[in-house]
């Protein structure tokens, strides 16, 4: 399981799910409406400080409005948790940016990398079948291709974003 302030992310044989924390008080309540969501994190072994390098993962719609993602339906991972996904998605490139046409060479840790759902489905299933032996990892990638998987059903592909 993942916390953050105000969602708990969970990952059930149906999928991956992120539920809104329950409070236990008034004053715990009123302050939690008060205060923006916050973007879900999934840890694996990241220690550090929660404001810290890393990437946001989002889906995009490429005849979407501009109004973009809620932060409930992002998710962050911290960039020593990424070093384990980032052979598979690595592969993919070199890709055409899908909304400008460019060419991207790598995966640009500073930057946007929208990838199509195509490349999703190579990406997940080398996740899927790359042989752990620890189950901390294997429930990180679990909950990490469920995540995937469930916003790629209604997405034209998923958006990495770097915070170099």
């Amino acid at each position: 399981m993942v916390y953050t302030e105000e969602y708990r992310l969970e990952y059930h044989k149906e999928g991956f799910m992120l539920e809104r924390e329950e409070h236990k008080s008034r004053s715990d309540a009123a302050m939690a409406s008060r205060s923006k969501s916050k973007i879900p994190v999934l840890l694996y072994r990241y220690t550090g400080p929660p404001r810290n390098i890393g990437f946001t993962f989002s889906r995009y719609d490429l005849n979407m409005d501009a109004g973009g993602n809620a932060p409930g339906e992002m998710l962050f991972i911290y960039e020593g948790d990424f070093e384990y996904l980032k052979p598979a998605v690595s592969r993919v490139f070199p890709l055409s940016d899908p909304f400008t046409g460019e060419e991207m060479t790598s995966l640009d840790p500073c930057w946007e990398n929208p990838i199509p759902k195509s490349q999703w489905e190579s990406i997940l299933t080398e996740l899927e079948q790359q042989p752990v032996t620890d189950s901390g990892l294997q429930d990180f990638l679990n909950q990490f291709i469920s995540w995937a998987r469930n916003h790629l059903r209604t997405a034209d592909g998923i958006e990495i974003t770097g915070n170099q």
